[in-house]
């Protein structure tokens, strides 16, 4: 029986040697399993490790890890460790390979003295989180927890290895000696070199303290950033996440280590810091940073929790030395938009009367209140824009009792911008009076107390203006095709045009203060203006004396007549649809009073302007007036056929030329001489006499020609044709221009001087053979 059990035994004891080696090699590839038994620790791996012990002859470092990630020295100081030199000096020991073994059985006097092992000059003790480890390279047990190495002498002076033993085993080892100084650190290669260590995503709270002033406490909540002492409201997140980007890139040189005395404390004035910086995150995790005096271009610094004390850089101090208001938010409000998509509704509520803006799919916006007109929608988008990147310039008053001193007690502007119609707002505003100076205003967000001013350009002008200001600037609107009859009052003269029905193509007729066919162009140019018309600004919805703007008696008057299928008047103001020609024909007049301009000074300013028939007064610009001045008629003088010309007769104060074509249509000087022409003299005249264009009509009949001299001319260039025959006279100077008349229209015009000097001089030269 007894033979039989130990039979037993041994046959259990094999199957669990085998079971052993077998689980052993597969954790490994064959060849990787033979390499590893080369190593000093073949099965150690680095994340085993959760504790080091470095025993030296005269100090003991110990580095502790609760996670495996963050590790801290526990001896000689309480500290923070350096994690990347922690794992430096793990990874050493993974690869540590065997350069040559001594084993004792086969050393003759064998004495751990002879190799310096009696007395290491370092001891490295590896404990492991847990699971069993293999001691050398021979015995195996479940019971420890740890690895020792004694770290021994070199081979010889000069050598580049040592002998190390392994707790456990009597073999002494020989391994590269480079290791030992990837081992032998002291506090400070093993201490942390940075200020502070977080994630930036964890952090909930930030507190600045400059000396005995109110500290800074910024929070973060629903992902954003709040200043919430010593004043409540929203943070700047940018300038914050900087703050904190500049604090966790603040790192420590090995150098800049002063002392771990805590006496010095006081010596280097970080019992009452200048400055203290904390961090709060998640979990209640809080990391502190004292500031105290100066050293040239250096500030000492340290830890809440820690005894470090160690220079910084003195542009943290500059940095960080705030004021709250250098943390709140610089944008007054907070939305997505990309101008008003996305938007669907803004209101605007005053004292007395309430402005709503809608966003509809036919008109883009349409104003609801208090009338029903549509909105300019570039006014809209501009506004929305415009108070979406508002800037605050100052923050005013944090009280919330001195509301009246600055416009927002009971007479303020609410604004407010809807994201969707029938939801509550998605931001909502208020704005108060204007500064002294006109570029700021006062405004404060709703249920806040803060005042903050805010640039008013293009902002306040238009949020006080309300309903004229958000109003459709076009004040007339008709098809052009439908334009009847235009007349025109200026400089005294008034000027109509009508429409030919008759003519096969579309053609105006001047029917005041002459009658003759006008200028297709220049009446399209008015009519065109006036079928869609836009006035650059609304000034007011009614004024009790016209006379301020030059409205009373206005310098320009402006009507056109057009056909319009039965809509009701005030069509402005309404929103019907159009183009129902099965309606009655209506003949509507729509006259434009032009009075003063904005700026009298100003050749290009704007004009006020209203409808005869409207209340409403606005601005047009100094182009649309252009257009309303233009000639009506052609400003160009002749139209002669020189094929059709029988004869040409130039008088001048040199005397008088007169030319005629002969039989064989040869232009032939028959006064004050006959003879015959060389070249073709009289066909350049007639071609510069037909190019001539005016520069502006003066007058549109013969009266009082003397003024301009015409009664007595300079000179008289007269050009017979089967046609008949057409005059040019030319009168005084005026500036860079001649006063001539065409004795076919008796216009008198203003023609540039160059071009009549031409004819006068080519007049004066003949070329006779």
């Amino acid at each position: 029986m007894k033979f039989r059990t130990t039979i037993i035994l041994l046959i259990i004891a094999a199957i669990g040697a085998a079971y052993i080696f077998l689980y052993d090699r597969k954790q490994y590839r064959t060849d990787e399993w033979v390499q590893r038994q080369q190593m000093v620790l073949p099965d150690y791996k680095v994340g085993q490790i959760n504790k080091i012990e470095l025993k030296k002859k005269k100090d003991t470092i110990i580095l502790e890890s609760a996670d495996n990630v963050r590790w801290r020295m526990l001896q000689p100081l309480q500290l923070r460790a350096d994690k990347a030199e922690v794992k430096d000096i793990l990874s050493q020991f993974e690869f540590l390979r065997k350069v040559g073994t001594l084993n004792e059985s086969e050393t003759e006097n064998f004495n751990l003295k002879d190799y310096g092992l009696d007395k290491p000059q370092i001891v490295v003790n590896l404990w492991m989180i847990k699971s069993s480890i293999l001691k050398g390279t021979k015995e195996a047990t479940g019971a420890e927890s740890k690895y020792t190495i004694n770290i021994g002498d070199r081979l010889a002076a000069g050598q580049n290895t040592v002998y190390i033993n392994i707790e456990g085993s009597k073999d002494v080892l020989v391994v590269a000696a480079n290791f030992l100084e990837k081992i032998n650190k002291d506090i400070n290669d093993l201490r942390n070199k940075w200020a502070f260590e977080f994630d930036e995503d964890a952090v909930e709270r930030l507190r600045i303290q400059s000396g005995p002033k109110e500290p800074i406490v910024c929070s973060r909540a629903d992902q954003h950033w709040w200043v919430t002492q010593p004043v409540s409201d929203r943070g700047d997140a940018d300038r914050i996440k900087d703050i904190l980007n500049e604090l966790r890139n603040l790192k420590i040189a090995k150098a800049d280590f002063v002392s771990d005395n805590e006496e010095d404390i006081v010596k280097h004035g970080l019992d009452k810091p200048r400055l203290t910086i904390s961090i709060g995150s998640t979990g209640g995790d809080v990391q502190s940073l004292f500031l105290g005096h100066s050293l040239d271009d250096r500030v000492y610094a340290k830890r809440n929790d820690e005894s470090s004390i160690f220079f910084v850089h003195d542009v943290v101090l500059s940095d960080l030395d705030l004021e709250a208001n250098d943390l709140r938010d610089k944008l007054l409000l907070r939305f997505d938009s990309i101008g008003t998509y996305g938007i669907e509704k803004v209101e605007l509520k005053y004292p007395d009367t309430t402005l709503t803006m809608v966003k509809t799919k036919q008109y883009d916006w349409m104003i609801t209140s208090p009338s029903e007109i549509l909105a300019d929608s570039d006014t809209v988008r501009e506004f929305v824009e415009k108070i979406k990147d508002l800037q605050i310039q100052q923050y005013v008053d944090d009280s919330g009792e001195n509301f009246d001193k600055y416009g927002l007690g009971d007479s303020y502007v609410e604004v407010s911008v809807f994201r969707k119609i029938g939801e509550g707002e998605t931001v909502k505003f208020m704005i108060g009076n204007s500064d002294a100076d006109g570029g700021l205003c006062y405004v404060r967000k709703d249920g806040e107390n803060a005042v903050y001013s805010v640039p008013a350009e293009k902002f306040y002008d238009v949020a006080a203006s309300g309903f004229i200001a958000f109003r459709d600037k076009v004040v007339l609107e008709f098809p052009k095709e439908n334009a009847q009859e235009i007349v025109i009052s200026r400089d005294g003269e008034t000027f109509v045009c009508k429409r030919n029905e008759e003519a096969p193509v579309l053609k105006w007729n001047l029917t005041s203060p002459v009658n003759m066919e006008a200028d297709i162009n220049s009446v399209n140019q008015v009519v065109w203006n006036l079928s869609f018309l836009t006035a650059s600004k609304i000034i007011a919805l009614s004024a009790e004396d016209l006379g301020m703007y030059g409205l009373y008696k206005p310098f320009m008057k402006v009507s056109v007549t057009y056909e319009k299928y039965g809509s009701a008047e005030g069509d402005d103001e309404a929103i019907s649809e159009k183009g129902d020609l099965t309606r009655p024909k209506e003949m509507v007049t729509k006259t434009l009073l032009v009075g003063n301009r904005l700026e009298p000074e100003n050749d290009k300013s704007g004009y006020y302007a209203k409808f005869a028939d409207k209340d409403i007064i606005f601005q047009i610009g100094w182009p649309d007036v252009r257009d309303y001045n233009v000639e009506l008629v052609t400003k160009t003088l002749f139209k002669l056929d020189s094929s059709k010309t029988k004869s040409l007769t130039i008088k001048h104060t040199e005397g008088e030329s007169s030319f005629q074509k002969n039989s064989d249509n040869k232009w032939v000087m028959i006064l004050p001489e006959s003879k015959s022409l060389k070249g073709n003299f009289a066909d350049r005249i007639i071609s510069a006499i037909n190019s001539l264009e005016a520069v502006s009509i003066v007058q549109y009949s013969n009266k009082d020609l003397s003024k301009f001299e015409l009664d007595n001319p300079q000179c008289i260039v007269t050009v017979s044709s089967d046609d008949g025959e057409d005059s040019l006279l030319v009168g005084k100077e005026e500036g860079s221009n001649y006063f001539v008349m065409s004795k076919a229209t008796n216009f008198v015009y203003l023609v540039h001087r160059k071009k009549i000097d031409d004819i006068i001089e080519e007049s004066a030269s003949s070329e006779i053979q």
